[in-house]
């Protein structure tokens, strides 16, 4: 006897669907067995195999058990994320200090390249939270996810 999985069950509409699919394939073909020169009745090939091969017997997959989402560990230390340079910037000109940023950026080349061509920035990099720190800005509020 077959078992039919739920991915199938659900397809043909549920598992009374499913019965009377069978059944009604199973009544088609037994009154074909009287025609002459009439092509035969077909169904979906799950309803065919269990009619033609199961005499339609099957049974059907359990459902199965619900996922249990674990609970976050408190202590676990946050996701890492990364905030756009677009949200920096925007983040430094509403505290008023985008120029004082520019002017630490214009001192420093190398991070003044990194910082317009990164396109993002990891929300802990120590260069960041140096230089956002030494402009008075707090680097919490600045780099916080988008």
């Amino acid at each position: 006897m077959p078992t039919i999985s739920r991915a199938d069950i659900l397809r043909l509409g549920g598992e009374a669907a499913f019965a009377e699919a069978v059944a009604d394939f199973a009544a088609a073909i037994e009154a074909h067995r009287f025609t002459i020169d009439v092509p035969a009745p077909t169904a979906d090939p799950v309803v065919e195999v269990v009619v033609r091969q199961y005499g339609g017997q099957y049974d059907v997959a359990p459902e199965p058990d619900p996922e249990v989402v674990p609970e976050p560990d408190p202590d676990a230390p946050p996701a890492p994320w990364r905030v756009s340079t677009y949200r920096i910037v925007r983040r430094l000109e509403e505290v008023g200090l985008i120029e004082a940023a520019d002017a630490a950026l214009d001192a420093q080349p190398i991070l003044f390249r990194r910082f317009y061509t990164a396109g993002t920035i990891p929300h802990d990099d120590p260069d960041a939270v140096t230089l956002l720190t030494a402009i008075g800005a707090d680097p919490i509020e600045i780099l916080a996810p988008e």
